[in-house]
């Protein structure tokens, strides 16, 4: 795979979406938002804001863990085939597996459509996605709320947000993680729902036309078209990890590889630790395939998408990489070691065979550094 240098323009911002802009505007929303813990100081925030998801602090041990997600530009390939019977499974994945992370397990969701039309039969190929999504994660769908908008939207945008229980003294968010910990890496099913403008303008071209065009195009190297390929549907981890939980296992920390990749190892409460990713997992053909395509770089690739591994559970010792692995055999998720944690000042990532430092949510490459 070529390792071109990375662009003083990013490959993702070329494509329309700008990860640095996205910081500066979250920042200015929070200086409004953190403030309001103190509006409710009978049921506090049990963790900050930054984690995957939330807990609300009910009282008498009892906590709700809460998040938020959606299906991003995935719904555009949905839209182009005519296919979306499977984007309701992606909303209910994005939301689930977030809220697990907190070590919580997902009790309900709620949807939000905003549409410029209500088309019967794409609600019901919705229906259906957000039904089988809800049944591989043992949840109910309780409610709902449909929005006309053509003024606003073109198409349809669908989002969703769910509450779990956790004991309050069961809430993870990573702070015992310390050096000499595993971690271990469970399979994505594909791209995931993150990084999809910018796989649309890799693979299938530029403007709605065109991709149009391409998305029903077959595809030697991934052995299914390139639509196929980009909508298959987010895996769902919430079997795996509730019967690890379940075993009582030892989970240090739980995280969701979504938009960051493999930086979001460095949200764990934890400081002053490194996780390096080594040794580094097969990467499927699709993630080669729109690297060599779009002359991306290898950390922006990184940053970007999933890369073959869409959740991570961090251990201590080969007894507990066992008991996991053992449990994810018995859910059909493919899982090893990719890395280790270790000593270091401040918090960061990194992939030695690439040659990446992440910090924050950013890769780095340090082949040119001495």
């Amino acid at each position: 795979m070529t390792k071109p240098e990375l662009p003083e323009e990013s490959q993702y911002a070329k494509s329309g979406v700008d990860s640095g802009g996205a910081e500066g505007a979250l920042g200015s929303l929070l200086k409004h938002v953190l403030p309001t813990r103190k509006f409710t100081e009978r049921y506090p925030l049990a963790a900050d804001i930054g984690y995957f998801a939330n807990v609300i602090d009910l009282g008498n041990g009892e906590g709700i863990a809460f998040g938020t997600d959606g299906v991003g530009t995935k719904i555009i390939v949905a839209e182009m085939m005519g296919k979306y019977d499977t984007i309701g499974i992606d909303c209910v994945a994005m939301n689930v597996n977030d809220v697990i992370c907190v070590g919580a397990r997902p009790v309900s969701m709620v949807d939000y459509i905003a549409c410029s039309t209500t088309d019967q039969e794409i609600f019901d190929q919705l229906g259906k996605g957000l039904a089988e999504g809800a049944w591989q994660s043992g949840i109910s769908i309780s409610g709902g709320e449909i929005s006309q908008i053509k003024e606003i939207i073109s198409g349809i945008d669908l989002i969703g947000a769910c509450i779990g229980h956790v004991k309050i003294d069961r809430i993870n968010t990573g702070k015992n993680v310390k050096p000499g910990d595993l971690i271990v890496g469970l399979a994505s099913s594909g791209v995931h729902s993150n990084g999809l403008t910018l796989a649309r303008k890799i693979l299938l071209g530029d403007g709605w036309e065109e991709q149009k065009s391409n998305v029903n195009q077959y595809e030697d190297k991934l052995g299914r078209t390139l639509g196929e390929e980009l909508l298959e549907p987010t895996r769902i981890y919430v079997n795996p990890v509730m019967a690890m939980l379940e075993a009582e296992i030892d989970l240090k920390a739980m995280v969701h590889i979504t938009s960051g990749g493999f930086c979001n190892l460095n949200r764990v409460e934890q400081d002053n630790i490194r996780f390096v990713i080594d040794p580094l997992p097969t990467i499927p053909p699709v993630f080669n395939l729109m690297q060599d395509r779009g002359e991306v770089s290898d950390a922006e690739m990184f940053e970007v998408f999933n890369m073959g591994t869409g959740f991570c559970v961090i251990v201590e010792g080969t007894k507990e990489v066992e008991d996991v692995n053992r449990i994810c055999r018995e859910h059909n998720v493919v899982s090893h070691v990719i890395g280790q944690v270790e000593a270091c000042h401040g918090k960061e990532v990194t992939i030695p065979s690439r040659n990446l430092v992440g910090r924050g949510q950013k890769f780095r490459s340090t082949a040119h550094i001495e």
